[in-house]
């Protein structure tokens, strides 16, 4: 059957190239593949878009290699979405300055659309996952939490794996035990960019911490974080103001030590991430922590998929007897229905 031209797929005529930071870390290049695969699966995309990926630096290919191979490939015009969360320089210089020499080298009309950003859409996929994260950590016992378990959504992440701890400390909380939550970014020179991502943390009760900048910064700041707990700003170290949430402590009295939920605010693996899950890991003496020891193949996920635990546990002594970590994962596959919706706002 012929179609009109109005109904002719568009797939081999308009490309849609994700646009990653990059990093060296050696999985990344796997987990981009992983995310153009699911976005290519979004019903919006598929029969309108070829999904390419690109990286700005550290890693292969570039936009102007992937602009070249499309243009010689015949097609007509590309829409950018570049996976980054705030309006920083990446976002202001380096994307713009990259699509243009991509688009004077290949002569490929090229369009950028909007970035993650620090949304509603994003808040709610981050508010799933720490209520996963502290649901999979409460029904590792013989406890539940029936208002997290309820509001919670089985969904896989890339490379979460379980790491159960022997010894004393590593059940799961009590009932009693309260939950601090920690959305951990890169962090950024720009600081209208840092205070977006303390909003943003701040609308779903948790602190931010960055990896770099200011200090105190990576593992110290969770540490300081975890020392002032109980107050409304865990430390202060928020720049934005805090929204009042039941769920900032969700498994009842501040009086038992801490489950604390860091969660990256990372596309895929990278590593700054790596660093603070090996150093968490490093203090209960765990050889290497999960994300610096990936298998080799490549390891793919769906939405949707009940894996085993998704994070990853760690008990760390010297706090009142001791603190329990769950570090979540890069937010990976689960990106695509927002990365979706960028690309067909265009």
């Amino acid at each position: 059957m012929k179609h009109s031209v109005s109904e002719r797929p568009r797939s081999k005529r308009d490309a849609l190239i994700l646009l990653a930071h990059g990093s060296r870390h050696n999985h990344v290049t796997h987990a981009l593949r992983d995310i153009t695969d699911a976005v290519a699966r979004e019903s919006r995309i598929t029969g309108r878009f070829e999904v390419h990926m690109a990286f700005l630096d550290h890693a292969e290919p570039d936009l102007v290699q992937v602009a070249t191979r499309l243009a010689e490939r015949g097609y007509e015009r590309a829409v950018v979405v570049p996976l980054l969360f705030t309006d920083a320089f990446h976002s202001r210089v380096d994307v713009p300055a990259q699509v243009k020499e991509a688009q004077d080298v290949s002569r490929l009309p090229m369009s950028i659309a909007r970035g993650l950003g620090t949304g509603g859409d994003l808040a709610a996929l981050l508010e799933r996952r720490f209520r996963c994260l502290v649901s999979e950590e409460s029904n590792s016992g013989s406890g539940n939490n029936a208002d997290i378990e309820a509001d919670s959504r089985a969904f896989a992440v890339f490379g979460g794996r379980s790491a159960g701890v022997p010894g004393t400390m590593s059940g799961p909380p009590t009932a009693s035990a309260p939950v601090i939550r920690v959305l951990y970014s890169v962090g950024s020179s720009d600081p209208a960019a840092n205070d977006a991502v303390s909003r943003l943390a701040a609308s779903i009760g948790a602190t931010s911490v960055a990896a770099t900048g200011e200090h105190p910064r990576g593992v110290a700041a969770i540490d300081h974080i975890i020392t002032h707990h109980g107050g409304d700003n865990y430390g202060g170290l928020d720049r934005g103001t805090r929204v009042p949430r039941p769920t900032v402590v969700e498994m009842g009295a501040s009086s038992a030590d801490p489950l604390v939920v860091v969660q990256p605010l990372f596309v895929a693996p990278g590593k700054l991430w790596a660093m603070v899950t090996k150093e968490i890991a490093h203090r209960q003496g765990i050889s290497q922590a999960p994300e610096t020891c990936r298998p080799h193949t490549r390891v793919t996920f769906r939405r949707g998929d009940t894996s085993e635990a998704r994070g990853h546990f760690y008990a760390v002594p010297g706090q009142s007897g001791g603190i329990r970590f769950r570090c979540g994962s890069p937010l990976g596959v689960d990106l695509a229905p927002m990365i979706a919706e960028r690309a067909c706002s265009v």
